[in-house]
């Protein structure tokens, strides 16, 4: 416990008298269970701004209530001397009593912050506002990622709580927004760095980053064993390209960076990212494992969500692509590497692409894309999904794309040897009016063995746009229907197989066209409109096709 204002006393007070001590509680405040008093603009009902009486505002009484159980020393803030007008800087106030075993709660207000305050090695440390905004200082000049003239001064971080080689244990971060909106005033919001547990949630960016110099958040969790949620973290203003800045950070800011010393588990529920010029949200460790949990992305440039590691996944997503930036490469989601990688329930919108929708890059070992929607609409040479040549296993199950591309809407790529890891569509549906002029198939395939089943393509785009170009041996394509402006199947490998299908071309080409020099094609039980086109393939089975 505390007698102080959320401030344990020192070893050296041991030696004072109690007149002294009497003195110093006076002089600061009161003891615990008086600070929480001093609370009640924070914690009560409808005294929360914002907030009707009601349900919702009983919850988040109880929430605070709960946050004063986790913690020996609560203080409010203001009672501590913080200005809530933005006219002097907290940091002394956080240096001094920044503590384990306490939280510091803001009560409504604005608080300015002039430089960076750091706090490592922490067991259980919290600062929660309630309808609080950090105003920054701005920044006129800068030596790498420090501020050397403006009214801040040093490095361009505001909360660095934690650090690679002393990291928190515990951590409540909560309820700031942070007021970017003056110009030059971008900086890395929060960067924290924790062993076993920590809750970031409510944080609002307000303004676009804008000084070219370390993104908004960063955050690690460096036990293996450690859980950490990231909550309604949201910076849709997004940040400016480092050209147009007076910083120097290549590209730009990353919106959310974790970096390569998390190794725990790291959960991202319902956060939204706009536009950044070096990713939106970059899960840059190999080891640790990130799960993205709803939420929106947005127009960021390398990738709106970028994942590295064993097991990570999105789920119940919104990435869009609405707003492209000439001559920038603006992808969906990126698969880098790992094994049981997982996007399931996405939408991922491509409305003015500039980049693909989904890349599986070499370096994955398995990933699957399962119940996820995806749309590209008029542009250059995009695809709705792409598997790298040298990557694993992939699947893509029960989705559906909407293509208005010119490129191809699956392009899974390969060696075309033993070397192939397997690739399987299940209930995949394509459909649209992309042109074909630089891709003109709608699924292309250069991998050996790759299976598609039970698939509806309806694309009847100009520019002899195709179903599916076969270019990988022992394809194997069960069950659909496709059906394109030119040929929906179009096979120049060995050992194709063809069963259960209905291949209709809406501009009168034959259904399947095969090419000679190749082997071992099998057709059975299909309906084909307009016959087969037989340019000399050897060793063709056919059994039960109808021809209309």
């Amino acid at each position: 416990m505390t007698n102080t204002l959320g401030r344990d006393v020192p070893n050296s007070a041991d030696q004072q008298s109690d007149s002294e001590q009497s003195d110093e509680s006076r002089r600061s405040g009161m003891g615990r269970r008086t600070c929480l008093k001093g609370l009640a603009t924070i914690g009560t009902g409808a005294a929360l701004a914002g907030l009707s009486p009601g349900v919702k505002a009983a919850t988040t009484a109880e929430r605070y209530e709960e946050y004063f159980d986790r913690f020996d020393t609560v203080l409010d803030m203001s009672e501590a001397g913080a200005d809530t007008n933005a006219n002097e800087c907290i940091c002394p106030l956080l240096k001094e009593y920044a503590a384990d075993d306490t939280l510091l709660m803001f009560p409504p207000g604005e608080y300015l912050m002039t430089e960076q305050f750091r706090f490592t090695g922490y067991e259980n440390f919290g600062v929660v506002g309630n309808d609080a905004t950090i105003v920054p200082g701005t920044v006129e000049e800068m030596e790498g990622r420090s501020a050397t003239e403006g009214t801040f001064n040093g490095p361009t971080r505001l909360f660095r709580l934690g650090v690679t080689y002393s990291p928190g244990d515990k951590l409540l971060f909560e309820g700031f927004d942070f007021d970017f909106t003056a110009k030059h005033s971008g900086f890395r919001a929060i960067e924290a760095y924790v062993e076993k547990d920590m809750l970031v949630r409510d944080i609002d960016i307000v303004g676009q980053h804008d000084i070219g110099s370390f993104g908004p958040a960063l955050f690690s969790v460096t036990d293996p064993d450690g859980i950490a949620t990231v909550e309604g973290f949201r910076a849709p203003d997004g940040g400016e390209h480092s050209e147009n800045t007076i910083g120097t950070i290549w590209k730009g800011p990353t919106g959310v960076l974790v970096p390569g010393s998390h190794q725990g588990k790291l959960w991202f529920r319902d956060c939204e990212l706009g536009s950044f010029p070096d990713n939106g949200l970059y899960a840059s460790s190999l080891d640790g494992r990130v799960v993205v949990k709803g939420g929106v992305y947005k127009n960021s440039c390398a990738s709106n969500i970028r994942l590295m590691a064993d097991y990570s996944y999105i789920q119940d997503a919104t990435v869009v692509v609405d707003d492209s930036i000439e001559g920038r490469n603006q992808p969906g989601i990126r698969l880098d590497c790992g094994k049981h990688l997982w996007v399931y329930n996405t939408d991922v919108t491509l409305s003015d692409p500039s980049g693909h929708a989904i890349v599986v890059k070499n370096d994955v070992e398995s990933a699957r894309i399962q119940e996820s929607t995806i749309a590209v609409g008029e542009g250059s040479s995009n695809h709705a999904v792409t598997v790298s040549k040298d990557a694993g296993e992939v699947d893509l199950f029960d989705s559906d794309i909407q293509f208005e591309g010119t490129g191809n809407a699956i392009s899974i790529k390969g060696n075309n040897d033993s070397s192939d890891a397997p690739v399987k569509l299940l209930r995949t549906n394509i459909s649209g009016s992309g042109p074909g002029r630089h891709g003109r198939s709608s699924i292309r395939v250069t991998r050996k063995g790759v299976v598609i089943l039970d698939t509806v393509i309806e694309m009847d785009g100009t520019d002899y746009r195709r179903g599916v170009d076969v270019l990988g041996d022992n394809c194997t394509i069960d069950g659909g229907r496709i059906e394109a402006t030119h040929h929906p199947i179009v096979s120049a490998a060995d050992d194709t197989t063809l069963d259960d299908l209905t291949l209709r071309s809406y501009d009168g080409f034959s259904g399947l066209k095969l090419y000679d020099g190749y082997s071992g094609v099998t057709v059975t039980d299909s309906t084909i409109y307009n016959g087969i086109t037989d340019k000399g393939t050897t060793d063709l089975t056919t059994d039960n096709l109808e021809f209309l």
